[in-house]
């Protein structure tokens, strides 16, 4: 006899179901950035590169392993809350695999946050706390391994505590560095929406808005898995933070915030020189002026000679 399905299936459903539609939209995200790094940067140091391509990788193999998770819980497992308390595959694509790409993103923010203020204590905490945050991630994954189809992701380990904490703390650190770089290095008189998206989006204001909410969530409701919502989305939304960033310093030109260079001006351009058939010169200039009254003219004379050839010749074709 199957085991009836309680009445708030959804509490357990949601969150999970929420956090994988996110990831994969992130994921397609993830991928045209990735394209358009790809196309603008080809002579970025190999060290970046490989931080993108691997990142890209990484994410790649998490999002097909949630899809197989994805697949045992509602496809084949549809129904089964045995399918559904089933954690045994949940540690690698839900907490080692962002953990790590935690790790990168966030040791790439401390070096930044170095070479851009010159202060060791901000970049030094970073490195600190990322390396927290992912130790305590691989605790956390190696628990729920552990324990099989008995884990739950609310049970209030340790590892987990510290695994968020971490996790917040340092997201707001990083946050709090990039907007005091972002507000030195552009300009405050472009367009107003472009400037907010950029420090929400670089910041890594996104993530650390995720983290708390996480953190809130777990503390707040430790009966549910609300914050389940933010462990499959935090990793992805971590790579499209670092892509953005790089992405950023690339110019859509004939963009909004394209600024169109001044004409040159006339002095500067150059003449070319061109014989027609009668002996006549004409001249323009490369200018952004445009074609000069002696190519005007030549074009004129040019026109008349070509008349009166198709009138001669239309006057021997009757007298043939």
């Amino acid at each position: 006899m199957s085991t009836p399905i309680p009445d708030n299936i959804g509490e357990r459903t949601t969150p999970k179901l929420f956090g994988m539609f996110f990831n994969y939209g992130l994921m397609g995200a993830l991928i045209v950035q990735v394209y358009q790094y790809y196309c603008a940067f080809p002579r970025d140091p190999k060290s970046t590169m490989a931080i993108v391509y691997t990142l890209c990788l990484l994410e790649l193999v998490e999002t097909g392993m949630m899809t197989f998770h994805a697949y045992r819980v509602f496809g084949t497992g549809y129904g089964d809350l045995g399918a559904l308390s089933d954690n045994t595959f949940v540690w690698l694509p839900a907490v080692i695999l962002p953990s790590l790409t935690a790790a990168i993103v966030q040791a790439f923010y401390a070096h930044r946050v170095f070479r851009s203020t010159g202060f060791r204590i901000p970049g030094a905490v970073i490195a600190v706390l990322a390396l927290l945050q992912f130790g305590a991630g691989l605790a956390w994954g190696a628990t729920i391994n552990s324990k099989g189809n008995q884990a739950d992701f609310t049970s209030g380990s340790p590892s987990t505590v510290v695994w968020l904490t971490s996790t917040a703390a340092v997201n707001l650190i990083i946050a709090a560095s990039s907007v005091f770089h972002l507000r030195r290095q552009i300009s405050t008189d472009g367009n107003k929406l472009i400037l907010g998206v950029r420090y929400v989006v670089e910041t890594g204001f996104l993530a650390a808005i995720l983290a708390i909410f996480q953190l809130v969530m777990y503390f707040a409701s430790p009966s549910h898995k609300y914050f389940e919502t933010g462990v499959w989305t935090l990793g992805k939304l971590y790579s499209n933070t670092l892509l953005a960033l790089l992405n950023a310093r690339a110019v859509a030109v004939g963009g909004r915030d394209y600024e169109v260079p001044p004409p040159a001006p006339i002095s500067n351009a150059a003449t070319l020189q061109f014989e027609h058939a009668g002996g006549s010169s004409a001249s323009w200039l490369t200018g952004t002026t445009g074609v000069t009254q002696d190519y005007e003219s030549a074009i004129g004379r040019q026109g008349v000679e070509m008349s009166d050839k198709a009138q001669n010749g239309q006057g021997n074709a009757a007298a043939v």
